[in-house]
């Protein structure tokens, strides 16, 4: 690493707004000014896919003490990683310290995530083949709810891991400041976060450590799951080096007991998440990792509905089906809680979430349709025309006319030709 890069161009001043990317709860070094909103956060609402109406419920300030990081100094005095230039950090958990970085190359800021640096030589090695295990793994997820992984790489220093920047806060930080979503806030909420699994868990990705730090709100109803630090493919033998344990009040039994997890893992932590979402409190207590684990497995959480009586009582059935110590007893897969959340919300009038399941993705069909005669200026342009195949409409007759009378009239007509030709050949013969 070196303090300058020549042939390179520096990065331009930040704006004093910039967002940040935390990856642990409690761990964040940079906050947003209260009084200042960054330009995403302005038009977010315009930007969100989300549905008039939904998550009116003001969000509370945000925390405005930093948290130092361990050696976040020492590296930020290296300035580079690879082709960043790191300015500031961000955030530490999991694998590393998340920063503000800068990319000499496309010019952009980006969030790069950073190997700890004060590990011993044999265990460089292995951290670094981790990190980049992580990196293929977050690379092969392409959803609107997943963060977006750009690049990742090895340096003398360790290895790195760039993704895009996010502005906004997460679910942990909004719970902490006394936030509380109403019940289809934290319904609708979830279940984009297990669309957003589900997906995952398509791709043979099992993400081990769902919970509200790895949930990062952009604009107002677009959740981002983050951090597939620990994520494990489906396929490999064996687990990625390191704890299988991640936090321990979202950590399912299995995780506890050391078994092997699969996407009812995931679904168990996030229906922990909605329930601390629908009654402000975890289901299973405790101060130490011992008082915890016996919490767990013990598996009699209160029901939601008793700690607050507002929760509907759908919502609090759907989050205890998930948190269920037998894996058998939970939803099968992610996707079929977002189905139940989806048909709750579809029986909201307020919650605007459409009835049925999710629409499938349409098929670009653009290039077999002829193209339009002509555009006409505003904002909607010409229609194409309609495909051939397609059929047309039979337009009725003008009004006074009856339908029969052109048919009529052709009869008419070849009356009259077969007339005149049997006329013709009479008078021949």
């Amino acid at each position: 690493m070196t303090t300058s890069t020549p042939n390179r161009p520096s990065p331009p001043p930040g704006p004093a707004e910039a967002g940040w990317l935390p990856t642990d709860p409690g761990a964040l070094t940079e906050t947003l000014p209260p009084d200042s909103l960054p330009f995403e956060q302005q038009i977010g609402a315009a930007l969100d896919l989300s549905l008039p109406g939904e998550l009116t419920t003001p969000v509370p300030p945000m925390p405005a003490a930093p948290v130092l990081i361990p050696d976040a100094q020492a590296l930020l005095n290296q300035n580079q990683m690879g082709r960043y230039v790191l300015e500031r950090p961000l955030g530490a958990g999991g694998l590393g310290t998340v920063w503000s970085a800068y990319d000499t190359v496309l010019t952009r800021r980006v969030a790069v995530k950073t190997l700890p640096l004060a590990v011993p030589d044999g265990e460089r090695e292995p951290l670094v083949a981790r990190v980049l295990d992580e990196a293929r793994a977050a690379a092969r997820l392409s959803h609107p709810h997943i963060v977006t992984v750009h690049d990742a790489g090895v340096s003398p220093d360790g290895a790195y891991i760039a993704m895009e920047l996010l502005r906004g806060k997460d679910l942990s930080q909004m719970l902490r400041s006394g936030w509380h979503p109403s019940g289809a806030q934290a319904a609708l909420i979830v279940r984009r976060v297990a669309d957003a699994l589900s997906y995952a868990h398509g791709k043979g990705v099992v993400h081990r450590d769902v919970k509200p730090g790895n949930i990062f709100m952009v604009g107002r109803t677009r959740p981002v799951v983050l951090d597939f630090g620990i994520a494990q493919l489906l396929h490999q033998a064996e687990a990625i080096g390191g704890p299988a344990l991640g936090s321990p009040y979202y950590a399912a039994p299995e995780q506890f007991d050391g078994r092997e997890c699969d996407p009812r893992t995931d679904v168990y932590s996030l229906g922990v998440v909605l329930y601390e979402l629908l009654c402000g409190q975890r289901p299973f207590l405790g101060g130490t990792l011992a008082e915890i684990r016996a919490s767990v497995r013990a598996g009699r959480p209160r029901h939601p509905c008793e700690i607050d009586p507002g929760v509907p009582h759908e919502l609090a059935e759907i989050a205890l089906k998930a948190i269920r110590i037998d894996p058998e007893q939970r939803h099968r897969t992610a996707g079929t809680m977002a189905r139940e959340l989806r048909a709750w919300l579809s029986s909201q009038p307020e919650a605007g979430e459409p009835a049925g399941p999710a629409m499938p993705a349409p098929v670009a069909v653009a290039q077999t349709l002829p193209p339009p005669a002509s555009t006409l200026p505003g904002p909607l342009g010409a229609a194409p025309a309609a495909p051939r195949h397609l059929a047309v409409p039979t337009v009725p007759p003008p009004p006074g006319r009856p339908a029969g009378w052109m048919l009529s009239t052709l009869l008419a007509v070849v009356l009259a030709l077969l007339l005149l030709v049997a006329t013709l050949l009479w008078a021949r013969t």
